[in-house]
């Protein structure tokens, strides 16, 4: 794959998991709800998987499973795949086994997050033994947080539905119970993940009752009540409540450029630019203007993530700014990435993102090819210069000439250039 594909493929995938972060309880880059899991394919074995069952205390009575890991995932495997049970058989069979490895961590993680893949219909049932498991408080602080994981995952979720209806489907409202009392618990562990799966489960204003509640007693730390709060924000339709929790975010005293990050990604949630109100649009607009991110010392440092971070704030900072102004997208990242002081990789992070046509088609327009190309001189002339870098801005470079050398159409020759973008 040539350099600047793979960096434009690896960009790509850093917003989508950025911008998924508030909808997926379990599938982003958040280790507050997914620290403690261990899922693997079903046909991986887990690693230190001890020869002989720890856990004879729990079921004394039933034999401990077979050491050799193959087989023991391979157990597991046919056990989900086995058409001729029912989910519900599936759940009691890898419960027993899972009851027979509790004091295992890395095996017991393992069964339980294998069981999230089930849904069964008696879902009582493995809240009862969720909540049994629990109770007896002798488990490993990452088993503790796969039994609410799994807890949650008993969530039953219907996208044709509102939020309060959603939670009124059959075991919906147990789940929901019993995240509330996790919640409460004394051990650390279980009310902290808890606390953060019922906030993605949850009814919208509950849940922040219940994150305020977690953050006085310490069950959240001021960070993680930040991500939630932004992660609640485009669901809150009354302009005042947005502006009441964009103030709350302000007052964490977190990092600026943490903050502007945090509300960068919430800006780029589904529905987030129309259920914002204007008010709550420019504050969002004043804290990401007053804290851009930040690249390496190093001019040849072309670290990914700072590139796709660059990208979440431009964006971000672009997309409000149009909903606000109506001005065209393209035209506001040109304006920025152009900016006298810029960073030459702002200019690098957008010609690798999805954006980069349009932009380019844009400073084209503007006649700001060759000042684009010039910019990109810097890398070339920088001590040091090493193979990646100079590889990137040769892909970059090339885009940039063909541009130039592609004519303008008539209407865009009729646009008005502003000397200062």
């Amino acid at each position: 794959m040539p350099r600047l594909a793979t960096i434009v493929s690896v960009i790509g995938t850093a917003l989508a998991g950025a911008m998924a972060y508030g909808f997926l309880s379990g599938g982003h880059d958040d280790k507050l709800l997914t620290a403690a899991s261990s899922a693997k394919p079903f046909g991986s074995s887990p690693a230190d998987a001890n020869p002989t069952i720890a856990d004879t205390a729990a079921t004394a009575a039933e034999q401990s499973e077979p050491a050799d890991p193959g087989r023991f995932s391979s157990k597991i495997r046919d056990i989900l795949e086995n058409t001729d049970l029912t989910a519900d058989e599936k759940s009691d069979q890898l419960w027993r086994i899972f009851e027979r490895h509790a004091r295992e961590p890395e095996t017991a993680r393992y069964l339980l997050d294998s069981m999230q893949f089930i849904k069964p219909i008696n879902k009582k049932r493995v809240i009862e033994r969720v909540e049994a498991a629990l109770h007896r408080g002798t488990h490993e602080d990452g088993v503790k947080r796969a039994l609410i994981n799994l807890l949650a995952a008993q969530f039953e979720r219907d996208a044709a539905l509102t939020a309060a209806a959603e939670a009124q489907l059959p075991g919906n409202p147990l789940v929901l119970a019993s995240l509330r009392k996790a919640a409460n618990s004394g051990d650390h562990a279980t009310a902290h993940q808890a606390v953060l799966q019922y906030s993605r489960l949850g009814e919208v204003q509950d849940s922040l009752t219940q994150l305020g509640t977690a953050r006085s007693n310490g069950a959240i730390d001021t960070s993680e009540y930040a991500r939630e709060i932004a992660f609640h924000l485009p669901l809150i339709k009354d302009p005042v409540q947005q502006q009441q929790l964009l103030d709350l975010m302000e007052g964490c005293d977190l990092p600026g450029q943490e903050l502007a990050d945090l509300l960068a990604t919430t800006a780029q949630l589904p529905h987030a630019l129309s259920s914002l109100a204007p008010a709550a649009l420019h504050t969002i607009r004043r804290i990401l203007d007053n804290n851009p991110p930040a690249f390496a010392v190093d001019l040849l440092d072309m670290d990914v993530l700072a590139l796709a971070r660059y990208n979440r704030w431009a964006g971000a900072s672009s997309e409000i700014a149009h909903a606000l102004s109506g001005e065209p997208v393209p035209d506001l990242l040109a304006n920025l990435v152009m900016l006298p002081d810029a960073d030459p990789r702002a200019l690098i992070a957008v010609a690798v993102s999805p954006m980069s046509e349009p932009v380019m088609q844009v400073l084209n327009e503007r006649g700001l090819v060759n000042e684009a190309l010039q910019r990109l001189d810097r890398f070339e002339s920088a001590p040091g210069d090493t193979a990646v870098a100079s590889g990137i801005v040769a892909d970059i470079r090339a885009k940039l000439i063909r541009h130039l050398l592609s004519p303008i159409s008539p209407a865009s020759a009729l646009k008005p250039v502003d000397p200062l973008k």
